[in-house]
């Protein structure tokens, strides 16, 4: 790598100086384009945007020009397709008639040198303006936003990525947001010496084709400090320029201090029949995406496929993902060579994993590596997308498959499965107290289950969605709040579970408002009634009733005769076995009509995070003047800090270790 280093270094140094003089855009009638062509006629200098919206087709960037957008000025793409540069303005060019996008571009450079783009402004391809509304319910893999794959103008289409730069040397792009792309945002192909740095791509991530940076078949480039949100891959790093993958190498890359949320993969290393090489990733974080890195040589299964060697991780973070790390190597030509990960921390649904014929792959490594299992990620729209998965693992490596034994782990390990954790469930429809409090809960990175009672209205299906998309659980609490105890005794199971649970639930799946639990009204159970709920309640993974004895007061006050200290009370808390065995959660009640000491509910996480139980208290709404069995704000907040400064991970329903088959 210090051959890669200096590389960069050099590219670096090349980069920083360009022409001097400035061209604004309101000298040349608020026209973007013709500032640039006044430019490169003068053979070079800055064309300045000022603060505004400026609307543009192409503009073509030529050697030695700087497109400079200083703070409060806006780019946004035309979406008149006479604007933007023909399709075969240049052989290297390319488009896409099955994805539906051209080959015109917003900002674009072809064979220039000494090039950039920085500033304080933004550059808004106005990608939606191309698109209906999305697919919000797609089954499409990944896209858990929405989708939008295919634009309103099945003819032209729409245009391709917004900023590309081909067979171009010393490019800098610096400072500025790129936001709302209809395709690719950055595309930059068979280019020498490339800066990215200070970055933010702000993409519509409901649009399919909405990559980060596409590098491809370009070599010596650095990209530091930038932030990605994107509907597709966050970086593709990619070999597959037709005409000149075989002498292009992609190669002597460093990514460094970048922030991802992707919805495809956070890196995709691959596709094209060229050379991917010498890439170093440090600091970086990805988020959300389907796969945290992937290797894919080729989308098809013929011919020659992309060689990679020499790819490493540092310190890195994949989290939320289905995949941390995997790879797909097919039968035909295409190598995996010298991939190694180290210092880096994976939470994922499923463990890290290699596929394809182990001759394909060399010296693969993972050192001081951790994963860390999730039963579920968060998802937005598609409630559907990874809500159940049917191969989930705690293992660090998938189970083996040829590949495996080949990959060096030293000190890797899978997170402990269970170190403990605290429940916090609130009940009914204290809609507004919720909402109000969920930034306390965001602010010590906690979840709650929240139990709807009455009618799943749209005021509950609203809020049940808007508690939902921020991590928390959600869940019933019974359509006519009756104690299932009695209505089972009176009525029958069936016309219990036929009147007041199943028109609830009926209620959240024609919403797509997914819910797994079920809180028993006034903590009342019986054995019919969890019996009915096994039985029934296919969608019920847990049920949550309330623990006899483990309040100091009932509600009239009146003291619980030989009531223990909470943190004494050994069924109040469970460890990791006997919660993968308890159906129905036993819950202490928190509130003033309950004399809550909340000293002694601190010594419960105390005791659960020592001994690695689980423990589990209720409560109603949440205000800073709370009464009865609510909760005072000032209490969440201190349970919640406390719990924070222990280690002692606060968690919803959903969030439980599964039950043992």
């Amino acid at each position: 790598m210090k051959k890669t280093l200096a590389c960069l270094g050099a590219a670096v140094a090349m980069a920083a100086t360009l022409g001097a003089a400035d061209f604004n855009v309101r000298d040349f009638g608020g026209s973007v384009p013709k500032a640039a062509e006044a430019a490169a006629k003068a053979g070079g200098g800055r064309i300045v945007v000022p603060a505004g919206r400026w609307t543009s087709g192409t503009i073509w960037l030529k050697d030695h020009c700087e497109l400079h957008l200083e703070k409060g000025a806006t780019i946004v793409g035309s979406t008149k397709p006479a604007d933007y540069n023909a399709n075969d303005v240049f052989p290297e060019n390319f488009w896409s008639n099955g994805e539906e996008w051209s080959g015109g571009h917003l900002v674009l450079a072809y064979k220039a040198t000494d090039v950039a783009i920085t500033g304080e402004g933004t550059i808004d391809g106005n990608g939606p303006a191309f698109f209906g509304e999305p697919d919000y319910d797609s089954w499409f893999p990944g896209y858990k936003y929405g989708l939008k794959l295919f634009p309103t103008d099945r003819t032209w289409y729409r245009p391709g990525p917004m900023v590309a730069m081909f067979l171009c040397k010393n490019v800098r792009v610096e400072g500025v947001t790129l936001k709302n792309t209809p395709c690719w945002t950055c595309h930059i192909r068979c280019s020498d010496g490339v800066v990215l740095r200070g970055v933010t791509i702000d993409a519509d991530r409901t649009i399919a084709n909405s990559d980060g940076f596409s590098i491809d078949c370009t070599r010596n480039v650095q990209v530091k400090d930038c932030k990605i949100f994107t509907g597709d891959d966050g970086f593709a790093i990619r070999a597959s320029c037709a005409r000149h993958a075989a002498t292009n190498f992609c190669e002597n890359i460093r990514i460094e201090n970048c922030d991802v949320s992707s919805c495809c993969f956070g890196i995709r290393y691959g596709i094209g029949t060229g050379t991917i090489r010498n890439v170093e990733v440090r600091n970086c974080r990805f988020h959300e995406s389907c796969h945290g890195i992937g290797f894919t040589p080729i989308w098809t299964g013929k011919g020659r496929g992309v060689h990679f060697k020499n790819v490493r991780h540092y310190d890195c973070f994949i989290g939320e993902c289905e995949l941390p790390v995997a790879a797909w190597m097919p039968d035909i030509d295409v190598r995996c060579d010298d991939v190694s990960f180290e210092n880096c921390t994976f939470e994922s649904l499923q463990p890290i994993g290699f596929n394809g014929p182990a001759a394909k792959y060399s010296n693969l490594s993972f050192a001081n590596c951790e994963r860390k299992y999730l039963d579920k990620i968060k998802v937005r729209y598609n409630l559907r997308w990874h809500n159940e998965h049917p191969d989930r693992s705690r293992a660090f490596m998938a189970p083996s498959n040829g590949v495996n034994e080949l990959v060096k782990c030293v000190n890797c390990r899978p997170s402990a499965s269970f170190e403990g954790a605290l429940s916090l469930s609130f009940d009914d429809r204290n809609f507004a107290e919720w909402r109000a409090a969920e930034p306390i809960f965001a602010k010590y990175g906690a979840h709650a289950t929240f139990f709807v009672s009455g009618t799943i209205d749209n005021e509950a299906v609203a809020t049940m969605k808007y508690l939902y998309e921020r991590g928390h659980s959600v869940g019933l609490h019974g359509l006519n709040h009756v104690n299932s105890d009695e209505a089972i005794a009176k009525h029958g199971a069936d016309k219990y579970f036929a009147d007041d649970v199943y028109p609830q639930y009926e209620r959240c799946r024609v919403c797509y408002v997914t819910v797994k639990s079920f809180a028993y009204p006034n903590g009342r159970y019986s054995e019919a009634s969890d019996k009915l709920f096994r039985a029934n309640g296919w969608w019920v993974k847990r049920v949550r009733g309330v623990l006899p004895g483990a309040a100091p007061y009932d509600p009239q006050g009146v003291k619980q005769k030989d009531r223990k200290p909470l943190q004494t009370i050994d069924a109040l808390f469970a460890s990791e076995a006997e919660l993968r065995k308890r159906y129905r959660i036993d819950t202490a009640i928190l509130g003033e009509a309950y004399h809550t000491d909340l000293d002694e509910v601190l010594a419960c996480l105390k005791r659960a995070k020592e001994r690695k139980e689980f423990v589990s208290f209720t409560s109603h709404g949440i205000s800073p003047d709370a009464k009865h069995i609510n909760l005072k704000t000032e209490w969440l907040e201190k349970i919640l800090a406390y719990a924070k400064e222990i280690g002692l991970p606060v968690v919803g329903f959903d969030e439980l270790p599964p039950l043992d088959k």
